[in-house]
């Protein structure tokens, strides 16, 4: 689910992002910082649940952008990067975090 646009400042380089992660990043990023504010999140996680990406098929599926947006944002500024993204879907497909045992 997790994506790095080329030109997103302070990303990993083991984040290798599909085109349609980068696609729907960009899309979502609306005012263009490299970052995604929980509007902009939703538009995001709809376009990659639309493409069939699974974690983002389950946000979608329990209308639960608010609380999967609180997980991914580890350092609360109100923003995603690409970095958290990759991080949060990562642990999530490892069965981590919230709502896991």
């Amino acid at each position: 689910m997790a994506l790095a646009p080329v030109s997103a400042p302070a990303q990993s380089s083991d984040l290798n992002p599909t085109a349609t992660e980068v696609d729907a990043f960009l899309t979502a990023d609306v005012n263009q910082d490299a970052l995604l504010h929980l509007s902009e999140f939703r538009t995001f996680i709809r376009l990659m649940a639309e493409a069939g990406q699974p974690t983002a098929r389950q946000i979608r599926m329990f209308a639960a952008y608010r609380f999967a947006f609180g997980i991914t944002d580890k350092n609360n500024d109100q923003r995603v990067s690409p970095d958290e993204l990759r991080a949060a879907d990562d642990a999530h497909q490892r069965g981590e975090g919230a709502g896991h045992n």
